[in-house]
């Protein structure tokens, strides 16, 4: 990566540390990478690092997001995706370009078709990884009869996705480490198999307003439109061995979402829960956010049972003074100054 990229990277870095949103964090990037890779639209999707389930979500000018719905269940159906994210995960290659109508790779017709629809010529696909974590995707879009995406502009999105991947930790980060501070009861809702909400608790429309990805005259209209965090929870709660379970950062601190299928005969619906998320629900992904180690995690672990420094010492087979120093980097990396603190603030 040349300098000049590099200087940039720390320039996007430090506006993501000022945003105050996923829709902003989006737009940001957005305006970013659109100096060395034009487009017209974009979805930035980032994903649990633990569970791999959807995190927080922006678009602009992009797939509507029953459009986008559509097309994930047609890759995943069809199975004759070219660049399928899970396959880009994988690398070393981590970018795909698909057209609508312009030679190179594409999809089947039926989604083609789809491309078409939402007046889409060109796709670029980035799949955000970094130190051997997921942290998600990045979608480009260009209009149809525009200049396809080009190899070196893919190369250029494989070079930048480092950057784009701090962008999004520095984000998460600057959520307050702790559960949520929203006065409401937990919210659930019970999605149907035509991935609809066939029910929900009077509290769960405040708890997707939190997520900040529907707009306020949908979310107040009198059925509660489909979310696409939790679209995308519920399609990992209708496949076996998935953990459907995300953490989300929100201004108010972390939020975590469940989902289970309905038992009874006959049943294809799934039950969605939204509460504060708290203690060792938040820490996993919360310490690979904010970048702890391993022996990090375990201290904080040992810390949330109530152990002393000794004992943790004892436990992990380690000395008092480096107990100590990894409080020490614990506290600057998660932005406390002491254990009370640190206690106070996982588990509210």
């Amino acid at each position: 990566m040349s300098t000049r990229e590099c200087a940039s990277g720390v320039a996007l870095i430090g506006a993501a540390t000022e945003v105050g949103s996923a829709t902003e964090l989006g737009g940001v990037i957005s305006r970013w990478i659109g100096r060395v890779i034009p487009h017209e639209g974009y979805m930035l999707a980032a994903v649990d690092p633990v569970t791999g389930v959807g995190c927080f979500l922006a678009r602009e000018h992009g797939y509507s997001p029953a459009a986008a719905r559509r097309l994930t269940l047609g890759d995943r159906l069809d199975g004759d995706h070219p660049f399928p994210f899970e396959r880009l995960t994988e690398g070393p290659c981590r970018v795909g370009v698909l057209n609508t109508d312009a030679p190179g790779l594409r999809r089947n017709a039926a989604m083609r078709a789809v491309m078409a629809d939402q007046g889409v010529g060109s796709e670029l696909r980035v799949a955000l990884v970094d130190a051997g974590t997921v942290w998600g995707g990045l979608v480009l879009l260009r209009s149809r009869g525009a200049r396809p995406f080009s190899r070196a502009e893919a190369a250029r999105a494989q070079r930048l996705g480092r950057d784009v991947v701090a962008a999004m930790r520095r984000y998460a980060t600057g959520a307050p480490p702790e559960p949520s501070r929203l006065d409401q009861p937990p919210g659930v809702l019970v999605v149907g198999a035509d991935e609809t909400v066939v029910a929900a608790t009077p509290s769960a429309r405040a708890w997707i307003g939190e997520l900040e990805t529907v707009p306020a005259r949908e979310l107040a209209a009198p059925h509660l439109p489909m979310e696409s965090t939790v679209w995308h929870l519920t399609q990992a709660a209708r496949r076996p061995d998935t953990g459907a379970l995300t953490r989300i950062p929100t201004r108010r601190g972390w939020i975590v979402l469940r989902a289970q299928p309905m038992s009874g005969e006959g049943s294809s619906a799934v039950a969605v829960t939204i509460q504060p998320a708290t203690g060792t629900e938040l820490l996993p992904a919360m310490a690979l956010w904010h970048g702890l180690t391993p022996k990090e995690r375990a201290v904080v672990d040992h810390v949330l049972e109530g152990q002393a420094t000794k004992q943790i010492a004892r436990r992990l087979k380690i000395s008092p003074h480096t107990v100590n120093d990894h409080f020490k980097s614990i506290y600057r990396k998660i932005g406390v100054s002491a254990r009370d603190e640190l206690i106070a603030r996982l588990l509210g």
